[in-house]
Order: C-alpha cells, then structure tokens, then sequence
C-alpha cells in the first residue's frame, strides 16, 4: 500500500480558492506524487469550494483530469490532526507550520507560502517533491542483507 500524501490547497498548490493562480509545475508535481502516494486534500477550506476548484483545475488542464476526484478532509478546529487521514504512514504538505498538532511535526512537509508577487520561477513543489520521494523510501520495509548472499 502507498503512504498517503494530505495535500493543503491554499498558499500551498494555488494562491487561495478565490484567485487560484497556481503554483508552478503544479501538473507534473500532482503527477509524479501520484505514483508514490494515494493523494487526499487536507484543507479548511468548505467543501463546495474545493470541488469548484478541482473541477475548474483540470477543466482547464492544469490538473490532471484524476484531481476532480481526490477525497478532501477538513480539519474541525485550527490544526491539521494526522489521525484524521485515517493513516499512520502518511504525510502533509502545506505551507502553515502551526496547523500542526504538537508532536506530529514529522509528518509535515513544510512549502513556502505562495505569495504575491507569484513567481513562476518558484520551485516549491519540486523540492518538495524531493522531500516526499525521499521521506517514502524512508517509509519503505528495509532490505535486510545476509552476509552469505555477498
């Protein structure tokens, strides 16, 4: 099974759900996330706001057409707890630190905000990319080696 993979939307793959001017590579990160990890959005954001952008998002093809259909969760208060993905291995990409419920700052992939004036030479979400390719081999049953088999 892939670790699960919490996607914030806001300041992290698009400006905000109002202007939702997307953060470079936004395609080829959803893209290449996706063959490591099963994909969920973990935003305060309402519901019927998410499903707009999902959809206006691969309407336009910026996202691939599999995004329209990614679960969302919302947090209940201000912080992001990990238990309310339903998974253990799992991981959060997001731009605000304090979302974070104290002792599970492991699981935060920590993005600069996206922020005025917006950069398309932002390469936020590839090293975050690195991060998460990274953090899953870590995540990965360790091959144990015989001294026989050398």
């Amino acid at each position: 099974m892939k670790p699960l993979l919490c996607l914030d939307l806001e300041g992290t793959l698009i400006s905000n759900a109002v202007s939702q001017i997307l953060r470079p590579s936004l395609f080829e990160f959803l893209e290449h996330v996706s063959d490591i990890c099963e994909l969920m959005i973990y935003t305060s954001v309402s519901f019927e706001r998410v499903k707009n952008v999902q959809s206006l998002l691969v309407e336009e093809g910026v996202a691939p057409a599999w995004f329209r259909d990614i679960p969302v969760i919302r947090p209940e208060k201000s912080l992001k707890p990990k238990a309310a993905c339903g998974r253990q291995e799992a991981l959060l990409v997001d731009d605000q630190a304090d979302v974070i419920v104290p002792g599970e700052e492991d699981w935060l992939v920590e993005i600069p905000e996206y922020l005025p004036p917006y950069s398309d030479r932002d390469q936020a979400l590839s090293r975050a990319l690195d991060n998460i390719e990274m953090r899953v081999r870590l995540l990965e049953p360790s091959v144990r080696i015989e001294l026989k088999d050398l």
